[in-house]
C-alpha cells in the first residue's frame, strides 16, 4: 500500500513537471560556433529571442473548433452506446431473476406436492360429477414418481 502511495505521489509530481514545462518559454540564440540553439533559458552572456509558440492545431484549446465539436459528438454518441448497453443487461438480468422467483415457486410447489403424496395413504381423481375414483396402488406410485420428477426437474439438484 505504501508503495502504490509513493507511485501515486511520484506520478502526480512527474505530470505537474511535465505542465511547467509545458508552460515555459522557448528562447532561440546562436552560438559561439554559430548554430541555431533553443531552450527554456537563455544563456547568460549572449542575446535570446523569446519564441511565440502557438497552440496545437489539434484546436484543444477551442471548444467551438470543429475538431472538438467532433470529437464531442463521438463521445456523447460512446455514452449513449453504453447506457444502452447498461439497460440492456439490466433488463436481462431482471428478466432472468423474474424467471428465477418463479422457479422457485413451482419448486415449493412441487415439493409440497411430493410431500403430500408420501404423506398420503391413498389418492383419488375427483370426477366431473363430484364423485372419487381412488387410484390403485401401481397409479399411486406413478403419481409419487412423477412428483419426484417434477421435483428434480423444477429444483434441480438442491432437492
Amino acid at each position: 500500500m505504501a508503495r502504490l502511495n509513493w507511485v501515486c505521489v511520484f506520478s502526480c509530481l512527474l505530470l505537474f513537471s511535465m505542465l511547467q514545462v509545458a508552460e515555459a518559454a522557448v528562447f532561440r540564440w546562436v552560438d559561439a560556433q554559430g548554430r541555431v540553439q533553443f531552450g527554456d533559458r537563455p544563456p547568460p552572456d549572449q542575446q535570446a529571442e523569446e519564441l511565440e509558440i502557438k497552440s496545437s492545431p489539434i484546436g484543444r484549446g477551442d471548444p467551438d473548433s470543429q475538431i472538438t465539436q467532433q470529437r464531442n459528438e463521438r463521445r456523447q454518441k460512446i455514452l449513449e452506446s453504453y447506457q444502452d448497453e447498461r439497460e440492456e443487461k439490466r433488463q436481462a438480468q431482471k428478466k432472468r431473476d423474474a424467471k428465477a422467483a418463479q422457479r422457485k415457486i413451482r419448486c415449493a410447489e412441487a415439493r409440497n406436492r411430493l410431500h403430500e403424496y408420501e404423506r398420503a395413504t391413498a389418492l383419488y381423481e375427483l370426477q366431473s360429477d363430484g364423485s372419487r375414483v381412488y387410484l390403485t396402488k401401481e397409479q399411486f406410485e406413478s403419481q409419487i414418481e412423477t412428483a419426484r420428477a417434477s421435483v428434480k426437474k423444477l429444483c434441480g439438484s438442491n432437492q
